[in-house]
């Protein structure tokens, strides 16, 4: 069985442990990838992100004739993406 490190924490992964699927991709870079390769149903963007991020995805969401949905904060997106720190943008995937 491969073992794979994860920080200070050892997952032993079998052939038949299913493998985990992403539901959300965080962070502006991410977004961007997974908007342009077609694989986004929701975009999330806090409201407290900066101007550069805020408008690259908006301009970037108009392209693709996606909606933004806005009315959370960083914070509340890191936690919905399920990590510790908070998230300017997000996305769903399809």
């Amino acid at each position: 069985m491969p073992i794979i490190r994860k920080g200070t924490v050892f997952v032993i992964m079998s052939s038949d442990t299913p493998v985990p699927r992403c539901t959300y991709v965080a962070g502006l870079n991410q977004t961007k990838k997974a908007i342009r390769a077609g694989r986004v149903s929701s975009v999330y963007l806090a409201d407290n992100a900066d101007e550069h991020v805020r408008t690259q995805i908006t301009a970037l969401c108009e392209e693709n004739g996606m909606t933004v949905v806005t009315g959370f904060s960083m914070d509340a997106l890191g936690r919905m993406c399920g990590i510790d720190v908070g998230c300017a943008v997000c996305a769903s995937l399809t």
